[in-house]
C-alpha cells in the first residue's frame, strides 16, 4: 500500500509562500512598505540610504503624497562629494513638497535612535526666508504639524515641533550655510512626556543641543512618528529650492550615525 504525500507536499508549499512574503515586505505602523531597506549590519546602522545611483531610491518608501507641486526626488552625482550619488530635492517657487521616507518602522514611545544627515545647500538655496522650509522631519501618525523636524529659515538651521498640539516650540542649531556641505546628528528620546522626551544635536562633529526637552515632547500622545526627508515649505517662497543628501542613516548609537559618506 501507498501513502498519500499531500500533507507533506502541503505543509511545504506553505511555507516556502510564508518565506516569501515576509521577506517582501516592510513594516511602517504595520501597512507595506513598498521600497526595500538596508536592515541593521551589525556595527549599529539600522537603515542607511542606498548609494548606487540605479537602486538609491529603492532604499525609501514609495508613497503618493511625496510630491506636490514639485519634482520627483533624483538620484543625482553628489555636489560636494566625488564619486557619491546624493539625492536630490527640488520645489519650485510657489511649490510645497518633494520628500521621501526611508523604508524603516515607526518610532514609538520609549524608542531612543540616532540620525545623521549629510545634506548639502546650494549657493541660490533661499536660507534667509522668512517663511519655513522643512528639511527633515519625524511625521506624526496623525494629522497636522509634526512633533519633531529640522527647519532652514532666517539663516539658521532651527529645530521646531509640537504645533499640531497647541505646544509650539523652537530650538535654534546653527548656521544655515549656502553653497556648503552641513553634517547633522541628532539623538531622539521618543516620548510625548516633555520630561522624557529630549534631542541631542552634533553639527559638523560639535555639539550645539544637548539634552534638550521640547515642552511638546518628541511624540504626539497615542501616536507614532516616522522619518521623512527633503524639503517641504511654504508656497508664499517665491525662489526655486533643492536640497541634496548625501547620506542618511537610522542607528541605534552616535559612532554609527556619525559615520557619515560626506565626512568620510
Amino acid at each position: 500500500m501507498v501513502r498519500s504525500r499531500t500533507p507533506r507536499v502541503l505543509v511545504a508549499v506553505l511555507a516556502v509562500v510564508a518565506a516569501l512574503l515576509l521577506g517582501a515586505c516592510s513594516v511602517r505602523g504595520g501597512s507595506s512598505s513598498g521600497g526595500s531597506s538596508s536592515g541593521p549590519t551589525g556595527d549599529g546602522v539600522l537603515w542607511r540610504s542606498g548609494t548606487d545611483a540605479a537602486t538609491v531610491l529603492d532604499t525609501y518608501r514609495r508613497t503618493p503624497w511625496n510630491t506636490d507641486d514639485a519634482d520627483d526626488p533624483k538620484a543625482v552625482p553628489s555636489p560636494d562629494v566625488p564619486g557619491r550619488t546624493a539625492v536630490a530635492y527640488t520645489v519650485p517657487g510657489g511649490g510645497t513638497r518633494s520628500e521621501l521616507e526611508p523604508a524603516y518602522r515607526s518610532f514609538r514611545e520609549g524608542d531612543e535612535n540616532w540620525f545623521g544627515f549629510a545634506l548639502y545647500l546650494p549657493k541660490d538655496f533661499p536660507v534667509g526666508t522668512s517663511d519655513w522650509q522643512v528639511v527633515a522631519q519625524w511625521k506624526n501618525s496623525g494629522d497636522g504639524s509634526p512633533p519633531l523636524s529640522i527647519q532652514v529659515h532666517g539663516g539658521r538651521f532651527v529645530l521646531e515641533g509640537g504645533e499640531a498640539i497647541g505646544e509650539h516650540w523652537q530650538r535654534d542649531i546653527g548656521p544655515a550655510k549656502a553653497g556648503a556641505r552641513t553634517d547633522l546628528v541628532l539623538r531622539v528620546h521618543f516620548s510625548s512626556d516633555p520630561g522624557d522626551g529630549a534631542v541631542d544635536v552634533s553639527m559638523d562633529g560639535k555639539q550645539v543641543v544637548s539634552d534638550y526637552h521640547p515642552k511638546g515632547g518628541t511624540l504626539y500622545p497615542d501616536e507614532s512618528s516616522y522619518l521623512k526627508t527633503g524639503l517641504y515649505r511654504s508656497s508664499d517662497i517665491g525662489d526655486d529650492g533643492t536640497v541634496y543628501y548625501d547620506d542618511v542613516v537610522i542607528a541605534s548609537d552616535e559612532t554609527a550615525a556619525s559615520n557619515l559618506a560626506s565626512s568620510s
